[in-house]
C-alpha cells in the first residue's frame, strides 16, 4: 500500500542519515586518536577537532580537510628523517600495505634494538611514517569532489538524527508548493529546508525516497573514505604496541570498532 512505501522510505531515510552522520563522526574520531598519538610521541600541538552540528557536513569536512594537512606536513617531516636512518628497504617493509601487522611489530623491534639510541622514540617517527603513506587530506579530498554535486553536503550535521516523529513533520512542512525546483544557496540547510528546495514539486512519497536516495548515495561515496582512513590510523597506532602495551591499548580497540563497520557517533568519540 501507499503508506506501507512511505514508511519504507522514512525507515530508509532514518537508516541513511544516521549512517551519514556516524560518518562524519567516525572521520573526526579516528583523526583525533592520531593526533593524540602524535601530539604523544612526537611533541606535537595538533589542536583535537570538535564536530560542528550546527554547521553543514561540507563545512565539516572543509574544517578536518585544515587540520589533516597540518598534520601532513608534520608528519612528512619526520617521515623523512626516519627513512634516512633506517635505510629505504626497512622503510618500505614497514609502511608496505602488503606487509601483516604481525611483522609490522617484529620489524618495529628489531628497528628498535638496531637503532636503540639513534631513534630516541620509535613509536612515533613509525607512526608517522605510517600516516604520511596513508595520505589522509588526498583520500577525504577525493570524497569530497565527488560528492560537490550532491546536495546533502549543504545539511546541518545536527539534523541528520531524526525519529520517525519529526520526519513526517519534515514530508509535512516540505510539502509541495511548486513543481520546480531550486538550488541550494545557502551554506547550513535544516532537513526540511532541503528536502523543500532540493525535491520541490515532488508528493511526499517520492520526497521522501528521493531524499533517502540521495543521502544513501553521500554514504557510499564518504564511508569508503571515512574507514579507509580509520585503518591508517589503526595501523599508525600499532607501533604503540610495542612500548610495554600486554594487549593493545583502549584506542586502538576503539579505532579497530570503527573500522570494522561499528561507528560510534557522541558524546566521548571526537
Amino acid at each position: 500500500s501507499s503508506a506501507e512505501h512511505t514508511l519504507k522510505g522514512e525507515e530508509r531515510l532514518l537508516n541513511a542519515s544516521r549512517n551519514l552522520y556516524d560518518c562524519v563522526y567516525m572521520f573526526v574520531s579516528s583523526t583525533n586518536i592520531a593526533f593524540r598519538m602524535l601530539n604523544q610521541f612526537l611533541g606535537t600541538d595538533l589542536a583535537i577537532i570538535t564536530v560542528r552540528e550546527n554547521l553543514s557536513i561540507k563545512e565539516n569536512l572543509q574544517l578536518l580537510m585544515s587540520a589533516l594537512k597540518e598534520m601532513q606536513e608534520k608528519v612528512e617531516a619526520k617521515d623523512q628523517d626516519i627513512k634516512q636512518k633506517v635505510g629505504l628497504p626497512l622503510y618500505s617493509s614497514i609502511v608496505l600495505p602488503s606487509t601483516s601487522t604481525n611483522e609490522k611489530i617484529q620489524l618495529i623491534k628489531d628497528l628498535y634494538g638496531k637503532y636503540k639510541g639513534v631513534i630516541d622514540n620509535i613509536s612515533g617517527p613509525v607512526s608517522a611514517a605510517l600516516l604520511k603513506n596513508g595520505n589522509l587530506p588526498d583520500i577525504l579530498d577525493a570524497a569530497i569532489r565527488d560528492l560537490t554535486s550532491n546536495p546533502v553536503l549543504s545539511l546541518r550535521v545536527g539534523d541528520l538524527l531524526m525519529t520517525n516523529e519529526e520526519i513526517a513533520k519534515v514530508l509535512s512542512d516540505a510539502c509541495p508548493t511548486s513543481s520546480q525546483s531550486q538550488p541550494l544557496i545557502t551554506t547550513a540547510f535544516s532537513l526540511t529546508n532541503f528536502m523543500r528546495v532540493a525535491f520541490k514539486g515532488q508528493p511526499p512519497s517520492k520526497t521522501v525516497e528521493l531524499a533517502a536516495s540521495t543521502l544513501e548515495d553521500a554514504v557510499k561515496i564518504l564511508k569508503p573514505a571515512c574507514t579507509f582512513g580509520g585503518q591508517c590510523v589503526l595501523r599508525g597506532q600499532g607501533p604503540s604496541i610495542f612500548r610495554g602495551h600486554s594487549a593493545p591499548p583502549p584506542a586502538l580497540c576503539d579505532i579497530s570498532a570503527m573500522t570494522s563497520g561499528h561507528c560510534v557517533g557522541p558524546p566521548g568519540t571526537s
